[in-house]
C-alpha cells in the first residue's frame, strides 16, 4: 500500500503545477505552506471530518473560507470529493458579510476625517510624502510601493518601477496582489511637490525607493509591510487612508475619482465599495 502524502507533499505537488500554468507570488506559496504545514488534519480526509475540524479550530468565517478555498484546489488536485466543502464554504458568505459591516461600522467612528489626513500629507515630506502621497492619491497597497528607480524600464518587466517621463513621474507596476487579472498597470504622477520630493532623493538607477540600511531591496513581506506601516499618517497604513478618501469622494460624488482609485488601485469598483466602503456597514 502506498505511503500517505502528507499536506507538505500534497501542497508542494499543487503549487508546482500551479507554478506551471500561471504566476504565483511568492506570498501565495507561503501561506498555502504555513497552512499545510500547520493544520492537524490531512487535506484528504473525509469531508465531514475537516469540516468538523475546521469548526472546533476557528470561529472567524474569513479564516474559515482562506482554508477551505486552499483545501478544496488540493483535493480537487487529486481528484477528491469537495461537493460538501463547497456546500459549507457557501454557508459562510453570509457571516463574513455581517462581520465586515460591522467592523466598518465600528471603523467609520474612529478614524480621522479627510481634512486632518491631507493636512498631515501636506505639511510631510520626504519618504513619508512619498508614500503617503501614493496610497491617498491612488490607492495603493504596500507591495506596489516596492519601487525600483530606473532611468528606462526593462524589456522583462518583473518588478515594479519608477522613472522620470518627460517632466512628470511614471509608475509601471508589475508584482502586485491582483497583477494575473489586471496585468502591469501604469500611473502618470504630475504633481509638483511629488516630483520635487522624488528629485531630492537623489535615487541612482537601479536604487529602490523605500531599502534595508545597506540600500538593498527588502524583500520579506513582514518586513516591508512593518517599514511602510510606519511611515504612514499616525501609523493608519494603507487599508484605512484609503477607506477615509473612498469615504469623501462618495460624499461629494466624486464618481470618475472613484473609477480612477479602482484602476490605479488594481481592484474593481464593486469590490472598493463593498470592503473599502466606510458606510457599508449602514443600514
Amino acid at each position: 500500500m502506498p505511503k500517505k502524502k502528507t499536506n507538505v507533499n500534497l501542497i508542494d505537488e499543487y503549487i508546482e503545477k500551479i507554478k506551471k500554468e500561471k504566476k504565483v507570488s511568492e506570498g501565495t506559496i507561503n501561506t498555502y505552506k504555513n497552512v499545510g504545514a500547520n493544520l492537524p488534519f490531512n487535506l484528504l480526509s473525509s469531508q465531514p471530518t475537516i469540516i468538523k475540524k475546521l469548526k472546533d479550530l476557528y470561529d472567524n468565517p474569513n479564516t474559515l473560507q482562506l482554508y477551505l478555498n486552499m483545501i478544496i484546489l488540493v483535493r480537487r488536485n487529486n481528484e477528491e470529493e469537495t461537493d460538501k466543502l463547497i456546500k459549507f464554504r457557501n454557508t459562510l458568505r453570509d457571516n463574513i458579510i455581517e462581520t465586515r459591516k460591522k467592523k466598518i461600522t465600528e471603523l467609520n467612528g474612529n478614524l480621522p476625517e479627510v481634512e486632518y489626513i491631507i493636512e498631515q500629507l501636506d505639511n510631510s515630506t520626504g519618504i513619508r510624502y512619498i508614500i503617503n502621497y501614493l496610497m491617498i492619491k491612488h490607492a495603493l497597497r504596500n507591495k506596489d510601493i516596492n519601487l525600483k528607480f530606473v532611468k528606462a524600464l526593462p524589456k522583462n518587466k518583473t518588478e515594479n518601477y519608477i522613472m522620470m517621463k518627460g517632466k512628470n513621474i511614471l509608475l509601471n507596476i508589475n508584482d502586485y496582489k491582483t497583477d494575473s487579472k489586471y496585468g502591469s498597470k501604469e500611473i502618470n504622477i504630475s504633481n509638483e511637490k511629488f516630483i520635487d520630493e522624488i528629485k531630492k532623493m537623489k535615487l541612482d538607477d537601479g536604487d529602490y525607493l523605500v531599502t534595508k540600511k545597506n540600500g538593498d531591496k527588502i524583500s520579506n513581506i513582514s518586513t516591508f509591510n512593518d517599514k511602510i506601516l510606519q511611515l504612514t499618517i499616525d501609523k493608519l497604513g494603507q487599508n484605512k487612508l484609503v477607506k477615509i478618501m473612498i469615504k469623501d469622494l462618495i460624499n461629494n460624488k466624486s464618481f470618475d475619482k472613484l473609477e480612477q482609485l479602482s484602476k490605479d488601485r488594481g481592484t474593481s469598483l464593486d469590490v472598493l465599495l463593498k470592503s473599502y466602503n466606510l458606510y457599508n456597514g449602514e443600514k
